[in-house]
This record gives structure tokens, C-alpha cells and sequence, in this order.
């Protein structure tokens, strides 16, 4: 016999009473839970409200129902008596549980609910990720790239990397050559996101100091640096089979750290100057196009990386989104794909890639900048050595003369340079000691006074 005998009243009074005090205490649970989410989400509940789904909210009641019929049956299952009932809800199955709230509230928070839940299983797929109604990207996306869970990259953008990709100079002789029409059988463009979005955040962290900072005015725009240098960076080797995205054609910057920002225009133009006037290091400045001008519809250059602005559009208070800046940037880096460990090309364009590797003659190994900046290489002697073979002499009889060397590439200038460099080796010229330490130090000079005001 049942210790809750249903004859002893003392007994039965207290379970009756424990078990109304359980409802009571899940009721008034459930109404805080409601009204708090209520007041935090009553615009979003107010916009979908004419929305709502009657439908869905009673689905959603009766569920609640059955739960807290079956809990306070589970509470009382020695109790077999037929003359007393214990349900905690005696309504239809129909009925709404009363939480102290509007009808029309109840059916908005339960569509919000589903509502949600249409978008987060959508079948629309792009790359291996999901896609909203609208076009974007969804979470899943976000988590591979490495983006903020609220960023949103539309999937036009995506399909303008693959467009420029899949159609620069190099895949589209590739692709008439081999008779294929598609150099990529499969692209991870979730790590061509994560790596631009990663220099990127390092050069707006460094330009505001705010790493929340979401929006951007037109003065925080004009502000933005107009170049900088990355350590890290490898260029592409097609002799370097050690590497296998050589053979895909495609460079990565996973590793890569961004030291270096100009902030203004003269500072990006002396960092090429130094550039050219060197060799055997990889020192490689790159120019931030960030304007206004870039945020709106159009490539930096014809045929350019080109996506589509209007789906990234400014902010009420005229401010642009921290998406449309990434556009910016990406337009600046030629919006290429670059390498990923999911990404594969058509078997006739990867064998042709390591034949080309087989005949290659092997790059000579620069120097990483990392390794200058740090000490660990004294590239005053290397670059010193370097003018001794002849190298640089070029650069060395610009400077003796007092002029800019210039490119045979540059027009009318740069051949004139040439005719005269040339004519002045006819003649027996040839770099002096002097002249070698003079260019060496100017350069050292100019090279570590840049570093030092840009230095991130």
C-alpha cells in the first residue's frame, strides 16, 4: 500500500497544496521570462507582429500545455483515484495558458521564435554556407571566416571574387590553353574572407584604437591610413613545390601581421621609393584606397574587382557600415582569392602547374622583413654585398648624378635614363667604394626612419 494513502486527508492536504505552489511558482517564472523579453524586444515583435502566425502559436500553447499536464501528473502517480482530479489545467487542449499578457504579444513571441528558425535552416546554400532570404551570408559562414556573428557579407560579394578570380589574365589563358571551362573545381572562400578580414581588423584597430567600432564617418574615412606593410608574406613560387598552394597558383596571408601604416600619402611614396632602391628583402607596401569614393558603385579600375555597394548601404545617420569599409579594402587588394585548404582546381590546370614548377628556375630567397626590423639579419651588409655585384648600380649612378632613377617602362624619362646609364658603362663606369657606402647608409637612413614613425 502507497505511503500517500488517499484516505489520510493530512497527507493528501500537503501534496495538494505543494503541488499548487509548484504551478503558482512556474506560472509567475514564466510571466517574468515574458515580460522581460517583451521589453527587450518590442520593436522587433512590433515589426513582425502583422506577421504572426496563429497557426504557430497555438502549436506552441498546446506543447506548454502537455508539458505541465504531464508534470503534474508525474507529481501525483500513486494518486488512482477517479473522484479527485489534480490537473493543474482543466481547460480544453485549445486554451492559452494566462501569463498576464495580450494575445497578440504571446502570438508575436512565438513567431519570432519560428521565424527565426526558417532563416537558421535555410536551404539556400552558397560555398558550402548557408544564405538568408535577403542574400547574405549566414552564421556558419561567419564562424569559417572568422567574422563578427552580426557582420554581414552578401553573397554577391562572394561570387564578384570568384568572377575576377576565376577570369584574371593568368587562369583565362590557363583555361583557353588547357580547353576547360573552369580553372576552380572548388573554392574556400570562407579563408579568403578570414585572411582580408584579418589585416583589415589589424589596420582599423590601429587607426581608431576601438575594436567595437562598427561605424564610420565621413571625417573617421578621410582619416584612414593610405597604405601599409605586412611581415609574414610570401609571394608566389611555382618552383617551391614545399608549398602546396603554389600549385593551385594562389598566395596566403594566414600569416601574416600587419607592422607597419602610412598614414599619409608621403609616407606611402617614400615607402616605394625604399623599395626600389633595394633588393633581397620582402618589403612590400601596399596602398589603401579607403574614400568615399571607393564606397560607392565602381571598380578602382576597369575591369576591377567590382562588387555590388547597394546591398552594403550607409547608415540612417549618413555613417557607413563597417561591411562597406571591408569592400573598400578588398577593392584596394584586387579582390583575389587566396589560398585555402578546401580549394582545388581542374586536374589539367594542376598538372600543368607542376610541369611549369619542374622547369622553373628556383626564386632566390629574400630576406623577411620581420628579420630587419628585429636585428636578426644586418641588411646593411647584405644590401651592401648586393651593390658590390653590380646589382644596384643603377640606383648608385642615379644618386651620384642627382636624378630619380627611373623605369625604361616610364616613358620618354625612363628611357633617356637608360640611354645615359648604359652609355656611362660603355665608358668604364662603375661604382666607387664610396659610392656603394654613401648609397647603403642613405638608404639604411631613410629606411629606418620610416619604420620608426610607422611602426604599429
Amino acid at each position: 500500500m502507497s505511503i500517500f494513502s488517499i484516505n489520510d486527508n493530512s497527507n493528501y492536504g500537503s501534496m495538494l497544496s505543494q503541488a499548487k505552489a509548484n504551478k503558482e511558482s512556474k506560472e509567475n517564472s514564466k510571466i517574468s521570462f515574458t515580460n522581460a523579453f517583451l521589453k527587450q524586444n518590442a520593436s522587433k515583435l512590433s515589426d513582425i507582429e502583422s506577421k504572426n502566425s496563429q497557426t504557430l502559436a497555438r502549436s506552441e500553447i498546446l506543447s506548454n500545455n502537455n508539458a505541465l499536464s504531464n508534470n503534474s501528473n508525474s507529481t501525483n502517480t500513486t494518486n488512482t483515484s477517479n473522484s479527485t482530479n489534480l490537473s493543474i489545467n482543466n481547460t480544453t487542449q485549445t486554451a492559452s495558458p494566462n501569463y498576464n499578457i495580450s494575445s497578440e504579444f504571446k502570438n508575436s513571441i512565438y513567431t519570432l521564435k519560428y521565424k527565426q528558425a526558417d532563416i537558421s535552416t535555410s536551404t539556400n546554400t552558397a560555398y558550402g554556407y548557408s544564405v538568408d532570404k535577403d542574400g547574405y551570408m549566414g552564421s556558419d559562414f561567419n564562424k569559417a571566416a572568422g567574422l563578427p556573428e552580426d557582420f554581414k557579407i552578401h553573397k554577391s560579394t562572394l561570387d564578384e571574387i570568384e568572377r575576377k578570380t576565376e577570369n584574371n589574365s593568368y587562369t583565362s589563358d590557363i583555361k583557353k590553353y588547357l580547353g576547360i571551362d573552369k580553372y576552380y573545381t572548388n573554392i574556400d572562400m570562407a579563408e579568403t574572407i578570414k585572411q582580408y578580414y584579418n589585416q583589415f581588423n589589424q589596420i582599423i584597430n590601429h587607426a581608431f584604437n576601438d575594436t567595437n567600432k562598427t561605424s564610420f564617418t565621413e571625417a573617421d574615412i578621410n582619416s584612414m591610413p593610405k597604405g601599409y606593410i605586412s611581415v609574414g608574406y610570401k609571394g608566389l613560387d611555382f618552383s617551391d613545390q614545399s608549398n602546396p598552394y603554389n600549385a593551385l597558383g594562389l598566395v596566403n596571408h594566414s600569416n601574416t601581421k600587419v607592422s607597419n601604416v602610412f598614414k599619409t600619402d608621403d609616407e606611402f611614396h617614400e615607402a616605394q621609393a625604399i623599395q626600389m632602391g633595394m633588393m633581397g628583402i620582402d618589403f612590400y607596401p601596399q596602398k589603401l584606397n579607403i574614400s568615399t569614393q571607393s564606397l560607392s558603385q565602381g571598380a578602382l579600375m576597369e575591369g576591377g574587382f567590382n562588387p555590388d555597394m547597394s546591398v552594403y548601404p550607409q547608415n540612417e545617420d549618413g555613417s557607413y557600415s563597417k561591411e562597406a569599409l571591408f569592400m573598400s579594402f578588398l577593392k584596394s587588394e584586387g579582390g583575389y582569392m587566396v589560398a585555402g585548404k578546401n580549394t582545388t582546381i581542374a586536374p589539367q590546370a594542376m598538372n600543368y602547374n607542376l610541369n611549369v614548377a619542374k622547369q622553373s628556375i628556383p626564386k632566390y630567397s629574400n630576406v623577411d622583413f620581420d628579420d630587419i626590423m628585429t636585428g636578426k639579419v644586418d641588411f646593411a651588409s647584405l644590401l651592401k654585398g648586393y651593390a658590390q655585384d653590380g646589382w644596384l648600380d643603377a640606383d648608385i649612378y642615379a644618386m651620384e648624378k642627382g636624378v630619380a632613377w627611373q623605369n625604361t617602362s616610364i616613358g620618354y624619362g625612363g628611357a633617356w635614363f637608360d640611354n645615359q646609364f648604359n652609355q656611362a658603362k660603355a665608358n668604364g663606369w662603375k661604382a666607387s667604394n664610396e659610392s656603394i657606402d654613401s648609397y647603403v647608409n642613405s638608404i639604411m637612413d631613410r629606411l629606418n626612419n620610416l619604420i620608426g614613425q610607422t611602426r604599429v
